[in-house]
């Protein structure tokens, strides 16, 4: 009996504060923002995270990716509604009529119509968000090529330069974009 609680008791060390305190700190010391959720920041002031998706109804950003969650960080989700869902179609014809009156035209990438699995896609394609040029420049007032640029400089290679594809943060690209027209108009004035 007595052999069984010191192993019980070891065992929640190892286990339950050794380890766990161990990765803990090798995380911090190894990826010190990452580890703590790759927080962003304005004005000291947290705004999100690069890790996940958030909502830009202003029509002067670039949107994210459609969410069947609403953004809700607390979970992760898709709508599990499928091709022949009318549910979905619907959502779809709404998200692309919304494209098509403000500027867009046809046809409107996919990543704009279709929320991601998770819901919480921080990212889009190089072509989804060029898609959305026209639109952010005609609301901004600041050129397509202005932004072309800005895209451009935003784009981040696949992971390892193997897995995936080229593809933008959309939180990275509206805080750049923020900087830019902020900079523009301080030389207007």
């Amino acid at each position: 009996m007595i052999r069984a609680i010191l192993q019980l008791g070891l065992w929640t060390f190892v286990c339950g504060i050794f380890y766990p305190a161990l990765v803990y700190g090798f995380a911090k010391l190894a990826f010190p923002k990452a580890s703590s959720g790759s927080l962003v920041e304005v004005d000291g002031k947290v705004i999100g995270s690069e890790l996940l998706a958030q909502s830009f109804d202003s029509p002067e950003y670039f949107h994210s990716r459609p969410s069947a969650i609403g953004y809700d960080t607390s979970s992760s989700g898709a709508s599990n509604q499928g091709a022949t869902s009318l549910s979905l179609s619907k959502k779809v014809e709404e998200r692309r009529m919304y494209w098509i009156s403000r500027g867009g035209t046809e046809p409107v990438p996919p990543e704009l119509l279709y929320s991601s699995a998770s819901g919480l896609d921080p990212h889009l394609s190089v072509e989804a968000v060029k898609y959305q040029i026209p639109v952010v420049a005609k609301v901004k007032g600041i050129s397509g090529a202005k932004l072309d640029r800005l895209i451009e400089d935003t784009i981040e290679s696949p992971e390892w330069g193997l897995f995936g594809s080229s593809k933008i943060n959309i939180l990275k690209l509206n805080l750049k974009l923020r900087t830019v027209y902020l900079e523009e108009n301080i030389q207007k004035n």
